[in-house]
C-alpha cells in the first residue's frame, strides 16, 4: 500500500515521562509520520517527577492529547471515564491505527478501539510484562489477567525482547508465533560522539580522572529497586573507600533513597542528579554501569551506556540477557544477589583491561537496537495492516 494521509497512527501511553517506551514513542512518531503516516499520541494528565518528553514533541510538532481520567492508578471511576475518552478521540479523527504502550493504556486503548465506530488495527508494544516475580502474587494475577484479555483485542503483539515471548507464552498470553519481535530503537550517534570524553565528563560531575566511578539511569521507582544501589555501593566501598556512585534519574523513591544513603553513612559516595538532558555527556565518567531492576523489556539507557563502552553489571531480567552475559559486555546476577552485583563491581573496577576485552564486539552486539531499524520494521507492519483491513 503507498503511504497515504488516510492512513493515520495514534499511540497511546498513561504517561509521557522520561522513559524508554516514551522514547521509543517520540521517535516513532516523528519518523512515521516523515514517511507518510501522520503520528498522533494521547496520553493522560499525570506529571511525573522525572520530567516529560513534552518539550521533544513539540520541537517535532508532534500532536499529543489528553485523556483527563487516564491515570496509572487503578480506579473503575476513572478508567470507565477514560475508556470513554479515548474512544471519542479515536471517533472524532478516525485513526486507522492505534499503538498502545504501558499496562493500562494498553488495556483501556485496546478495549476502546475495538469498540470504534470505524474500523481500526490494534498494536500493542509490550515493553516489559506488567508483572514481575516478586510482585504479590494476587496482583500478579490480576495483572495476567488483564493481559491476556487485552492480548486477544490487539492484531498484532510487539516485543522487545525474545525473553517476553517465552514469558508471556509460559502465562498463557498467546502462542510464540502471534508475537512480533521490535527491538527498542536508539539513536546512538550522540551517544558514539562521546566515546573517549572521560576527562570531560569526569569535569562536569566535579569528579577527579582517577576516582573509580559506578553510575546508572534510572527511574526511582519500586520496580527499578533503586535501594539495591545503595547496598551494593556499601559493600564496593569496602574495597574502594572514594567510590563515587552517580544516579541521573527521579522518581516517587527519591526523598527514600536520600535517607537511605544518609542512614547507610554513604552521603560522600553519591551524586543524586536528578533528570538531566545531557545524559550522553554523563555516561563517559562512568567505569561501571549498574542496573538493580526487579523488572525490565529491554533497558534504553543500558544501551546507550554500552554504545559508549561502559561495561555494565545488572540483575538477570527481562531482555538484558541478550547483551550481557558474563563473557562479553559484562556481568548478570539474579535479582536481589548484592553479592554478585557488587563482586562483579569490583572486578571491572579492578581490571580495566577486562572492561576493554568484554567490549570487544560491543558495536555488532548494538547494530540491531538502531532506531532506523524499528522505525522501518514499524512502518512495515503497519502498511501491512491498513492493506489488510
Amino acid at each position: 500500500m503507498t503511504p497515504s494521509n488516510k492512513t493515520t497512527v495514534l499511540h497511546i501511553i498513561t504517561k509521557m515521562a522520561v522513559g524508554g517506551a516514551q522514547m521509543n514513542t517520540i521517535i516513532s512518531c516523528r519518523e512515521i509520520t516523515k514517511m507518510g503516516y501522520p503520528s498522533a499520541v494521547l496520553t493522560g494528565p499525570e506529571i511525573s517527577p522525572e520530567g516529560t518528553f513534552s518539550d521533544l514533541s513539540e520541537k517535532y510538532n508532534i500532536p499529543v492529547f489528553t485523556a483527563p481520567h487516564l491515570i496509572r492508578k487503578l480506579s473503575l471511576y476513572n478508567d470507565i471515564r477514560a475508556f470513554w475518552e479515548i474512544r471519542s478521540l479515536i471517533d472524532k479523527y478516525k485513526y486507522s491505527i492505534v499503538h498502545t504502550h504501558g499496562s493500562k493504556a494498553k488495556f483501556l486503548g485496546r478495549l476502546a478501539a475495538a469498540f470504534a465506530k470505524t474500523p481500526v488495527k490494534i498494536v500493542q508494544t509490550v515493553h516489559g510484562w506488567s508483572f514481575f516475580d516478586t510482585m504479590h502474587p494476587v496482583k500478579k494475577a490480576f495483572y495476567s489477567l488483564l493481559e491476556r484479555f487485552g492480548y486477544n483485542l490487539a492484531d498484532s503483539n510487539i516485543v522487545v525482547s525474545p525473553h517476553d515471548i517465552r514469558k508471556g507464552v509460559n502465562w498463557g498470553i498467546g502462542k510464540p508465533e502471534d508475537y512480533q519481535l521490535i527491538r527498542s530503537g536508539v539513536e546512538f550517534q550522540s551517544f558514539l560522539d562521546q566515546r573517549g570524553t572521560k576527562a570531560a565528563a569526569r569535569k562536569i560531575l566535579s569528579i577527579p580522572v582517577n576516582s573509580p566511578v559506578v553510575g546508572t539511569v534510572i527511574r526511582l521507582a519500586s520496580q527499578k529497586h533503586p535501594e539495591a544501589i545503595v547496598d551494593v555501593a556499601k559493600k564496593v566501598k569496602e574495597i574502594f573507600p572514594l567510590v563515587k556512585f552517580v544516579i541521573v534519574g527521579d522518581g516517587p523513591l527519591d526523598s527514600y533513597m536520600k535517607q537511605y544513603i544518609e542512614e547507610m553513612n554513604l552521603q560522600d559516595n553519591f551524586l543524586m542528579l536528578g533528570s538531566r538532558k545531557d545524559v550522553n555527556k554523563i555516561l563517559p565518567a562512568f567505569d561501571v554501569f549498574l542496573l538493580t531492576s526487579r523488572s525490565e523489556g529491554l533497558p534504553r539507557a543500558m544501551l546507550e551506556a554500552l554504545s559508549v563502552k561502559i561495561p555494565v553489571v545488572a540483575t538477570d531480567v527481562g531482555g538484558i540477557a541478550e547483551l550481557i552475559n558474563g563473557i562479553k559486555n559484562g556481568f548478570l546476577c539474579s535479582h536481589d544477589d548484592i553479592d554478585c552485583l557488587s563482586n562483579g563491581i569490583i572486578r571491572l573496577l579492578k581490571s580495566p583491561e577486562l572492561c576493554e576485552k568484554m567490549l570487544t564486539s560491543v558495536d555488532q552486539d548494538l547494530a540491531p537496537f538502531s532506531a532506523k531499524i524499528m522505525v522501518e520494521q514499524l512502518f512495515q507492519l503497519y502498511t501491512f495492516l491498513v492493506k489488510n483491513m
